[in-house]
């Protein structure tokens, strides 16, 4: 014991330097990090999920057999305005657009389908067009014009007066026919492999 306190005697001022910078370290240590809190705070991420509502819920029964893309690079806007129309400004368009034709299933009663001797006939309601969309539509040759030109009306009419003419164009060419040969084949087909009949069936169209 006196060995120990006689070695604390020689070495105090040793210990002591010691222990006051351990001290003065911690302090240090301590007003850095409060320092750099103060400048440089941690970034708190806070993420907000957000509100989904569902206004409704609507089955599509609907079988598409076939599908057409059509395009045109002709379909021209005029607008006029002011005074007996004297106003004057108009652009060109090219559109491409798609149309898909089919069967609603929604029309499809109980009475529609009959099994009598091994064969099944099938009711289908009339063809009509699905789908009539634009997929693609670019405004050039803009007339010179000192009216305000409403460039975005111009080609919202342009959009409808391509929809109509693709759709007109399409029944013309018998997509509503073709749409229901196709649905012919594909329903008799799912039915002949449910079944493991072969070639009996028969599907009206009216």
């Amino acid at each position: 014991m006196f060995g120990f306190l006689k070695f604390i005697g020689r070495h105090f001022i040793t210990i002591l330097l010691v222990v006051v910078a351990i001290m003065v370290g911690g302090y240090i240590s301590g007003t850095v990090d409060s320092v750099r809190e103060l400048f440089f705070p941690q970034t708190a991420a806070t993420v907000r999920a957000p509100v989904i509502m569902v206004n409704q819920i609507k089955d599509i029964a609907q079988l598409v057999t076939v599908s057409s893309e059509i395009g045109t690079t002709n379909i021209k806007v005029e607008i006029h305005q002011g005074f007996l129309d004297s106003g004057y400004y108009s652009a060109n368009h090219i559109i491409i657009g798609a149309i898909d034709a089919g069967i609603d299933f929604e029309k499809i009663g109980e009475g529609a389908i009959e099994l009598r001797d091994d064969v099944y006939t099938i009711t289908l309601p009339a063809p009509m067009i699905t789908s009539c969309r634009i997929e693609y539509i670019d405004q050039n040759q803009h007339s010179l014009t000192l009216l305000p030109a409403d460039w975005d009306m111009v080609r919202q009419i342009a959009q409808a007066e391509a929809l109509d003419k693709f759709a007109q164009s399409r029944i013309e060419q018998g997509i509503l026919e073709r749409a229901v040969e196709e649905a012919e084949f594909r329903i008799g087909e799912f039915i002949m492999n449910l079944t493991g009949l072969k070639s009996a069936f028969q599907i009206r169209s009216h």
